[in-house]
């Protein structure tokens, strides 16, 4: 049995890495069976709702995925549970989420949740291609994070 109910995928602004890698999980995780898995992403420093970044969007849909209507939004206290798993895409945003809330628990880093360690980061001011190569790093984690989820279910 899970765990886990609920992954939040977290950077900093909600407007990159986790929007994308929120959406690109749950439709992995809905091909696997994974049904009663709550899917979300935010961001450590949301200031106001704003759409993802562009080269973002244009990532989202080599994957098939439209983010166009999408709108960043903060971790609130409220977002920790037992039985919600939080995923930074660096350790920075799990360092923050530890800081800023009191009822922080179950963060990891995705790396470091499937046992490894690193950060997943795109380049500030790189082109579409690249955040395409990080995204596909971050899509054969999120196959992992998948199997692992399949596994923990059975």
């Amino acid at each position: 049995m899970l765990k886990y109910k609920r992954i939040i995928f977290l950077d900093e602004e909600n407007t990159r890495l986790s929007p994308l890698t929120a959406a690109l999980f749950k439709r992995k995780a809905r091909q696997a069976g994974l049904e009663d898995l709550s899917v979300l992403s935010r961001g450590t420093v949301v200031l106001f709702p704003e759409p993802v970044n562009q080269k973002i969007a244009e990532v989202a849909k080599q994957y098939e995925i439209d983010l166009s209507a999408y709108s960043a939004r903060a971790l609130r206290e409220k977002d920790f549970t037992e039985e919600t798993l939080v995923l930074t895409m660096d350790n920075a945003s799990k360092m923050k989420a530890y800081a800023r809330f009191a009822s922080a628990g179950n963060v990891y880093t995705l790396k470091e949740f499937l046992g490894s360690s690193g950060d997943l980061k795109l380049p500030l001011g790189g082109t579409v291609e690249e955040y395409k190569t990080v995204m596909d790093i971050v899509s054969g984690l999120l196959d992992s994070l998948v199997k692992k989820f399949a596994a923990s279910d059975e």
